[in-house]
């Protein structure tokens, strides 16, 4: 190193030309490593990045909660109830960033069913938390006895801000109507109610009969007015609603001849006794003497767009 600073330093007196003949018996001296440069301005420098662990892990900003009602879905969303069965429907809620979910339901007149409360309790936001989803569900049955018409049903979540956020979904409920087809034949009647009193009678003592003529008002859906009008119409009464191919809905048939029967134990004949006409309200009773054991019949004959109709009651006779 000595020389080398020697040569050096002649060659600083000498100038360029004479360091280029240097005396060639000069040791030989190892290459220095260069010098890492410094940057210098208009020259690209990339320095190596290195974590910094100073800066602790408060340098992400916490999540912040935006409550909402995300959906709220009705399955099926036209309801189609039918007589005798019932019918579910359910409302389904996909809340982001809430407390609870209440689900109520609203019918056509506002009528509120409530009770659907859905709580899912607080969490707090941190750098590490996102967005909270929750689901609820409630169902509702429907049957005949509801009102047809819109529905709606209404949401209400309290978000983790404290807020009260809301939504609503509206379906549809019908009633699959059905009328049965218009009779071909005559209307039924029935005698109600028949009975001879007293049982057991002693031989040779009254007997008295009664009972109530009564003619079929409705066949299915289809409504007759009186027990001589045969222009039904379908669904003209409120009575008239089972959708069935009978006769049913009773009404009195009045100022009507019911003939008395008689046939004792062990025969097989009927024996004619008296013929009687019903009152207003389709009231009919006599008084008969008994002096055998068997069965009282009362008939109504078959006429004028009407069925026949009887009804029968034993009574037994006693000598004591």
């Amino acid at each position: 190193m000595v020389k080398r600073a020697a040569t050096t330093l002649v060659a600083v007196a000498m100038g360029a030309t004479a360091l280029a003949t240097a005396p060639a018996f000069a040791d030989t001296v190892a290459p220095t490593p260069s010098p890492t440069p410094s940057p210098t301005v208009g020259h690209n420098f990339f320095k190596p990045h290195t974590p910094s662990h100073s800066a602790g892990h408060h340098s992400h900003k916490p999540y912040t909660p935006h409550p909402s009602i995300v959906s709220v879905d009705v399955d099926p969303n036209v309801v189609v109830v039918s007589k005798g069965r019932s019918t579910q429907v359910t409302a389904r809620v996909t809340a982001k960033d809430v407390k609870s979910v209440d689900i109520d339901l609203w019918g056509p007149r506002s009528h509120g069913d409530h009770g659907g409360d859905h709580w899912f309790g607080n969490e707090k936001g941190g750098h590490n938390d996102g967005p909270k989803f929750d689901r609820a569900s409630r169902s509702f049955s429907f049957d005949w006895s509801d009102r047809a018409g819109t529905y709606r049903v209404h949401v209400e979540a309290i978000g983790l801000d404290g807020k009260k956020y809301t939504a609503d979904r509206a379906f549809t409920v019908k009633r699959k109507e059905w009328h049965a087809p218009r009779p071909s034949g005559p209307k039924a009647t029935r005698i109600a109610g028949f009975d001879a009193t007293p049982e057991p009678v002693r031989k040779g003592r009254a007997l008295t009969l009664k009972g109530k003529l009564q003619v079929a008002q409705c066949w299915g859906d289809w409504y007759y007015d009186g027990w001589n009008n045969f222009s039904g119409r379908p669904g003209g009464n409120r009575y008239c609603s089972d959708s069935h191919n009978y006769w049913n809905n009773w009404h009195r048939l009045g100022s009507q001849n019911v003939k008395v029967y008689f046939q004792s134990s062990g025969s097989h004949k009927w024996q004619y006794v008296d013929t009687i006409k019903t009152d207003g309200d389709g009231d009919f009773a006599t008084k008969v003497r008994a002096y055998r054991s068997g069965t009282w019949a009362v008939r109504f004959a078959a006429g004028h767009g009407l069925k026949g109709s009887e009804a029968t009651d034993y009574v037994k006779v006693v000598r004591h």
